[in-house]
């Protein structure tokens, strides 16, 4: 196992979180990109690979928020590989749509946590708001990635439309 690529992600996830966190938030509807790649890690590594990617995931994400928030973020992220990896061996994920509806349970399990973890007013309204729709918005960005991936989008048929 080589250790750059993880290193990429993880600085991938630090440069989302400190400054494109904005960026990339479309009214109030976050991007949750580091969930995101530790399913993808999750879809195309093995278990411990992607658990301890999903650990220091939470602890590269969380550094940027409030102190006591750190461990159960790493704990969240951890769980959240470790449940993806349960379901990626039960269960056919070869279809595009089968890769989508993971991500979408996925992302949409950690936004329902954090909102458990960190939020106790206005609870229906954030879940709504915040969990339900950042899902969706992560959704279409993966789709794009698993199109890329798959080799359905590509440079020359990209060509070709133009």
């Amino acid at each position: 196992m080589t250790i750059i690529p993880y290193l990429i992600y993880l600085l991938l996830v630090a440069l989302h979180v400190v400054i494109l966190k904005d960026v990339t938030t479309i009214y109030t509807v976050p991007l949750n990109l580091s969930a995101f790649l530790v399913l993808a890690v999750t879809l195309y590594k093995d278990d411990m690979t992607a658990i301890w990617f999903g650990f220091f995931a939470g602890l590269v994400m969380a550094a940027g928020g409030p102190p006591s928030q750190l461990g159960w973020q790493a704990l969240v992220m951890a769980s959240l590989a470790l449940v993806g990896c349960y379901v990626r061996v039960r269960l056919n994920l070869d279809s595009l749509k089968a890769k989508l509806i993971f991500v979408l349970g996925g992302i949409f399990l950690h936004n329902l946590s954090v909102l458990i973890i960190s939020r106790t007013d206005g609870f229906l309204f954030y879940v709504v708001s915040y969990a339900i729709t950042g899902a969706i918005y992560t959704t279409v960005i993966a789709w794009f990635f698993f199109m890329i991936k798959e080799k359905r989008i590509t440079a020359a048929r990209v060509k070709a439309l133009f």
